[in-house]
């Protein structure tokens, strides 16, 4: 066993890939994670990535060739899950105190329970070896052959980070250690991936722990790793790179490279877990807020696969363009999904009750669902299902369906993202989202914000397929026996004002100005919503409003309530203003009748003095 440590290791007799993780300059105090390194080579990066090896096509990596969920549940013990996907049922289920993600990969599961490293068979679940940690976890993984481990630990007063393999009995066969932070490990193919100072990516050996070369961020950090069966990516909260030999250049502008945008709401979710973070070295709400992607492996430039991500946040999962625009919207029934992966072909996502689903990453459409059945809740899962493609079609779901679901769930966390489902609904044309943000304004239990939000969204959609929902609301009206009342009279009438120019026809008008008309004469309708009524009669009546507007005008002239509406003496003015002969006549006999009240009777010989059309 050949071991690489932070101290001097005389250089003859070392083996050729132990001269390799030196700097080049001969023998000294050398460590593989030095400040000063042969960065960015891209040759010797092009050697490593050639060493590589990658399946023929994306697949799991798991021996058993089973799209996998590796779950961890509730309970005293806790349990650990080892679930078929495909098939819908457990493969096994032991009991296991587990404090960290699993990691799946040949014939092995692993994942820190109590003090240690617990490497289990992926068969049965029984254990095959312990791994006793040196200090903090800092994150575990395996390629199926070794088991990588990083932690943290104090020595001499300082702090020092190690990241080892181990045989699949836990023996020991290398380790590294490095003076400053190192990020959870990923493994692929033969090379480890080691985050290091969020400046580089190291590059090591798989069998020796040789630093074959490494990448350092020159214009973004490296917050994460992340390898597919087909690919490997690092990158950071802003963005993602492609680990290919453009990835030497250390910059955005000259490697493979992508982002996304995403609406305001959804900005917090991240392209992959913070390598660095403890806490995300276990499951945790990261793991509820994330962007789920796929990008093509090879070629040139960065594609992203279907052109769209998608963000995991709690219960909802939204299909997005890479800029920003909705394209599907998916709302998990009753509980939160806990854990989620982009595996290709589809989007993986299991809820706190154990019920799994698969989405179609370009429609949303549930591919497959099942439901783990142990008696407990999923806390976290980790999900090895590359390539999986599920017989199921399944139909694209209702993003209106699920848009109403996500804006109506009484959760006061997501009131933010209700203001992006209500956005996204307003944008959709139909009649059925009309009567939808209707009902949203009409339930009483609607967060004010919410629904004012939701009140500027109707009034500005302006489309004539709401108009049946729109006089739909208008039919109930107040009567104290039946104990009935109509709701947001005044927000329907707005509504109503704002088709004025889309080109209704004249029986629509006729019907839209005849239930305004209704609701203006009702001596309950409050005084707020009948400006409103008035306001609409004008804008969509096309003169039909006037006769019944100087017939009010002239009966209550003379009310000093009427006076009191200034808005709705305005409303009603200018409307007989905009008239003919007899609608400017009328305005006379108001203006000049001593029995006028002065605000109304200055009301109206200020719209006798505005030119007539």
């Amino acid at each position: 066993m050949t071991t690489l440590g932070r101290y001097a290791t005389p250089c003859a007799g070392l083996a050729l890939s132990v001269v390799v993780a030196l700097a080049a300059g001969g023998c000294g105090p050398k460590s593989v994670f030095g400040l000063t390194s042969d960065d960015n080579n891209p040759d010797a990066l092009g050697k490593a990535l050639a060493v590589r090896k990658l399946p023929a096509a994306p697949g799991v990596t798991n021996a058993l060739g089973k799209p996998l969920v590796l779950a961890v549940v509730s309970g005293t013990p806790k349990k650990l899950v080892a679930w078929d996907a495909e098939a819908g049922a457990a493969l096994w289920t032991v009991d296991a105190d587990v404090q960290s993600r699993g990691a799946v990969a040949g014939e092995l599961a692993v994942a820190r329970e109590g003090q240690a490293v617990v490497i289990r068979n992926l068969r049965d679940g029984a254990p095959r070896g312990r791994i006793a940690l040196g200090g903090e976890l800092v994150g575990v993984t395996t390629d199926g052959d070794q088991v990588y481990v990083t932690w943290q630990r104090q020595a001499g007063g300082k702090p020092t980070w190690t990241v080892a393999a181990y045989s699949p009995d836990g023996g020991e066969r290398w380790r590294n250690d490095a003076p400053g932070a190192l990020g959870a490990p990923a493994a692929q193919g033969g090379l480890v991936y080691s985050p290091f100072l969020r400046q580089w990516l190291a590059i090591l050996d798989a069998r020796t722990g040789a630093q074959l070369t490494r990448v350092r961020g020159i214009d973004e950090e490296i917050s994460f790793v992340r390898t597919t069966s087909d690919a490997t990516w690092f990158g950071s909260k802003a963005g993602i790179f492609r680990l290919d030999v453009k990835a030497a250049s250390g910059k955005r502008a000259a490697s493979t490279y992508g982002t996304s945008t995403l609406p305001p709401q959804l900005a917090t979710a991240t392209y992959d877990r913070d390598a660095f973070d403890p806490v995300q070295a276990g499951y945790s709400a990261f793991d509820r807020k994330r962007v789920l992607w796929r990008a093509a492996a090879g070629g040139d430039g960065f594609r992203l696969e279907d052109d769209v991500v998608a963000v995991h946040f709690f219960r909802f999962v939204f299909g997005l363009t890479a800029d920003g625009a909705l394209r599907w919207a998916y709302s998990h029934p009753r509980v939160e999904l806990v854990a989620s992966e982009h595996a290709g072909r589809v989007i993986v996502g299991v809820g706190a009750d154990g019920s799994v689903v698969a989405l179609d990453p370009a429609t949303g459409a549930i591919r497959a669902q099942s439901k783990l059945d142990v008696g407990g809740q999923v806390l976290g899962a980790t999900f090895d299902c590359d390539g999986w493609a599920p017989a199921g079609a399944g139909e694209p779901p209702s993003t209106v369906a699920a848009l109403v679901a996500i804006a109506r769930d009484r959760d006061a966390r997501f009131d933010e993202i209700k203001q992006l489902a209500v956005a996204a609904l307003a944008r959709l044309e139909g009649g059925e989202v009309t009567r939808d943000l209707l009902a949203i304004v009409q339930d009483g239990r609607t967060p004010p914000k919410l629904r004012d939000s939701v009140i500027e969204l109707l009034v500005g959609r302006k489309d004539p397929a709401g108009l049946p929902a729109l006089l739909a609301a208008l039919e109930p009206r107040y009567d104290f026996i039946a104990g009935t009342e109509p709701a947001a009279v005044g927000v329907v009438a707005r509504a109503l004002a704002g088709l004025a120019d889309r080109g209704l026809a004249e029986a629509d008008r006729g019907r839209a100005v005849k239930a305004l008309v209704a609701h203006a004469d009702d001596p309950a309708t409050p005084a707020t919503d009948r400006t409103e009524l008035v306001r609409a009669m004008v804008a969509i009546g096309q003169g039909a409003e006037r006769p019944w507007v100087r017939s009010q005008l002239v009966l209550e002239r003379a009310d000093p309530a009427l006076a009191r509406e200034a808005r709705l003496v305005e409303a009603m003015v200018a409307a007989l203003a905009a008239g003919g002969v007899e609608d400017r006549e009328t305005l006379r006999y108001v203006a000049t009748d001593p029995r006028t009240v002065p605000a109304v009777a200055d009301a109206a010989r200020a719209a006798l003095a505005t030119p007539s059309p």
